[in-house]
């Protein structure tokens, strides 16, 4: 069984991209919303939430962990040795894929994310290429108040054309959404900044960590929602 965790819905993004590859394989899906947002806490705090949501899926019989949130992915090195033996973070897959496709890179993400730097250190170890992080953490709060898969409120739309405004000065060619829950609006970010290369660290992760995994040979996996 494959465990999928993240502080909200912005997860569900990897999970539905884990379904559609390992179709066969049995998922289950944890939404800390009790504790979110990940983003605005402190690094002790996030790790703590991190470490019971690893433990609470192990006891539900999850073999491997894709930490579906970058916030909490950039303490996987924080973790023990077993928790990161099956633990799959899904800053490092694209980054890697920045470095490759882009000249000049932008990633928007959480507080806590921006604060440390993760996806700058990430993308340094594959190339030199200049990286701007910028932390839009209002955007966590539309899309957990439903403003997601096209269905966009008048302030969300707001907040999107601004969005796009500083992006665009950053003068990037390449987009990371570093945040899980932005990736149900990439196809609104997509639409408004139609030059520029958008990478789901979402995507990238459910992809890596499929990689890694065997399905099992049934003909539907198992699906549970937490």
């Amino acid at each position: 069984m494959i465990g999928v965790f993240d502080s909200g819905v912005g997860g569900l993004c990897a999970f539905n991209k884990l379904r559609e590859l390992l179709p066969r394989e049995d998922l289950i899906y944890l939404a800390d919303r009790k504790n979110a947002p990940y983003g605005t806490k402190t690094k002790d705090e996030i790790l703590s939430f991190t470490k019971a949501n690893i433990k609470r899926l192990r006891a539900l019989g999850a073999e491997k962990i894709l930490i579906a949130c970058c916030t909490a992915s950039t303490l996987y090195g924080e973790l023990s040795l077993g928790e990161r033996e099956i633990c799959t973070p899904i800053i490092t897959p694209s980054a890697k894929i920045a470095a490759t496709v882009g000249r000049k890179i932008a990633v928007i993400a959480t507080e806590h994310t921006v604060r440390s730097a993760a996806f700058s250190r990430e993308i340094g170890r594959f190339s030199t290429l200049p990286v701007t992080e910028m932390a839009e953490q209002e955007l966590v709060r539309l899309v957990e108040r439903g403003n997601r898969d096209g269905r966009l409120s008048c302030e969300c739309r707001g907040y999107l054309l601004g969005l796009a405004d500083r992006v665009r000065a950053t003068g990037a060619d390449t987009l990371i959404l570093g945040c899980t829950h932005f990736s149900h609006l990439e196809g609104e970010i997509g639409a408004m900044l139609p030059h520029m290369k958008i990478i789901s660290p979402a995507r990238e992760g459910a992809k890596e960590i499929a990689r890694k995994v065997n399905p099992k040979h049934r003909e539907c996996g198992r699906i549970t929602y937490m």
